[in-house]
């Protein structure tokens, strides 16, 4: 699973320093996340990428609209978690009002960001067996499909098809749903019909891949260089994990 979190400071200084925390928290959790800062309350609620976050860390002294206000703006009728991040107890119980996951006192460590975020990762993402798996609604059934032997999914027509070494699976979730599911750290979306598994991946061209099994995909001309520089770091970290 990955996970979107933002984290809205108005300091340069403590935004910098909290995203690092977040990051490095998530890293040692071995939780794949996104994480997003925003500098003000209105840049935060003006975003569509921070109504995509599942987790929010919030200053609560903001210049402009504060914290509390904020989030009890984008947090109405969302199961967003809510970590509220403050130089003053003043405003806990207002906080925990709002259902806050956590209130946490500046300056922040990584200790105390490391807890909060075990209060607001989904059981699936806290739970080893099921980093491996992912689940995929086919009718009325939930089907396990083992996260390493998925080579792409693809759109075709209403279903997403997911394709493995020795099946291919059929279902009505979105091709977004799915690849939120996915770690970006090894799977990557070549273009806007396509997630593909880089492990499956035996040949990268300027413009298109080549997978194990014989598919070729091509890759989005808007996004190519990203895409490069994506494949480069999988295959960086590869390299580090086997000593090379």
């Amino acid at each position: 699973m990955r996970l979107n979190i933002a984290v809205c400071d108005d300091s340069k200084i403590e935004l910098a320093t909290i995203t690092e925390q977040v990051r490095m928290a998530c890293l040692q959790m071995e939780i794949a996340a996104r994480i997003c800062p925003f500098q003000s309350g209105e840049e935060l609620l003006t975003s569509e990428i921070a109504r995509e976050c599942e987790i929010i860390f919030m200053d609560i002294y903001l210049g402009g609209i504060n914290g509390i206000d904020a989030v009890r703006d984008i947090a109405r009728g969302s199961e967003r978690k809510i970590v509220f991040i403050t130089a003053s107890a003043d405003h806990a119980i207002e906080a925990f009002n709002l259902n806050a996951a956590h209130y946490l006192m500046k300056p922040t460590s990584m200790e105390t960001v490391s807890e909060a975020i075990r209060r607001c990762v989904p059981k699936a993402c806290d739970n080893n067996e099921n980093r491996g798996v992912l689940e995929i609604k086919i009718g009325k059934a939930t089907v396990p499909v083992p996260i390493k032997d998925i080579q792409y999914i693809e759109v075709v027509d209403k279903y997403c098809a997911v394709h493995t070494n020795k099946d291919t699976f059929r279902t009505r979730a979105s091709l977004a749903l799915l690849y939120k599911q996915l770690d970006d750290r090894h799977f990557m979306k070549p273009q806007q019909s396509y997630v593909i598994n880089m492990a499956a991946i035996e040949k990268f061209n300027y413009d298109r891949v080549f997978l194990r099994g014989g598919a070729d995909i091509a890759l989005s001309r808007k996004n190519r260089a990203g895409l490069k520089e994506q494949y480069q770091s999988y295959l960086f970290r590869l390299a580090r994990e086997s000593g090379v």
